[in-house]
Formats: C-alpha cells, structure tokens, sequence
C-alpha cells in the first residue's frame, strides 16, 4: 500500500531558470553543507537514470532512479533501486514575479512480502519521516544557495531588491 509523503513548498528569491538549472545539476556537485551525492548513470535527452547517495543520520541510502526534466516546470523522479519497493516524487516550480515557488510531493511503498500489512508501517512509521526531513533539509539548502547565487548572477539578473538591501 502506498503511502503520501508531506506536500512541501517554498518560495525562493530567484528566477524559476536558476533555480531549475540547480535542482536539475545532477551528477555536477551536491549544495553547499551537504555529503549528498549523485552520478549520472545514462541520459537520453530530458531522461536521466541516475544513481543517488543520500544520507540520513548514521546511515546512507543509495537508489538509482529515472529523472524526466520538463525546463523549467517541472522534474520527476521513478525508483528503480534501492531500500523502498516504489517511490515517485516531483519537484514542480512556478514564477511569481522574479521569485521561484517551490513545490515536492511524493508518494513512497515498502514490501514486507511475508508479512502483509508491515510494509506500509515501514513506510509510515520509518521512511515517511526520514524521506519528508530529507527533502525539508534539501529544499532549505537549495533556497539559501539559489538565493546566493541569484544575488550575484549576470545571466540571472534579479529586478526587484531582496529584503535588508
């Protein structure tokens, strides 16, 4: 059974295009104050396979996943490997003005074939608050460096002041 994980939001101050070109750099560095890491795998186009280290307290968690970049709208993420049975997320990003919302959703499933019913407490129980303080975490990360980086960026001028300027 499939369990929803926490629709998260934020708002970035910085262009939509910035902040797509940094959330879609995969297998280019991680963001700064993060052990994360990824590794293209193939890409054909918009499609990636990619492979995904992420860290979560004591333990690393590796999945290999299918990546479709739609620029700058939206990008969605299929498992293919790794500790879950099923995941599917989406990054969605709108503009308002020059700022960029931020939207994820996610579903995610654990199997416990020999035992029915376990998989989804798993999934509740355990992965679901792992999964939703690591994609907080990222998203955080994301807007400070897109901020940053938007504050002193020719290709992506800002037109409006960010607060305390």
């Amino acid at each position: 059974m499939k369990v929803s994980l926490k629709t998260q939001e934020i708002y970035i101050d910085a262009p939509r295009e910035l902040v797509f070109q940094m959330l879609s750099a995969i297998g280019k560095g991680s963001l700064p104050g993060t052990n994360d890491s990824s590794r293209v795998i193939e890409r054909d186009g918009n499609e990636i396979i990619a492979e995904f280290l992420t860290p979560s307290g004591s333990q690393v968690y590796r999945t290999v996943e299918r990546v479709v970049l739609y620029p700058p709208e939206r990008i969605t993420y299929e498992h293919l490997e790794g500790p879950l049975s099923f995941s599917e997320e989406e990054f969605a990003l709108d503009e308002t003005d020059d700022r960029c919302k931020l939207s994820y959703r996610g579903v995610i499933e654990c199997n416990a074939p020999f035992l029915p019913g376990v998989g989804w407490l798993i999934a509740w129980c355990y992965a679901r608050p792992k999964y939703n303080a690591v994609i907080h975490d990222h998203m955080a990360r994301l807007r400070s460096a897109a901020e940053a980086r938007a504050a002193r960026s020719h290709v992506f001028p800002r037109t409006r002041s960010v607060k305390g300027e």
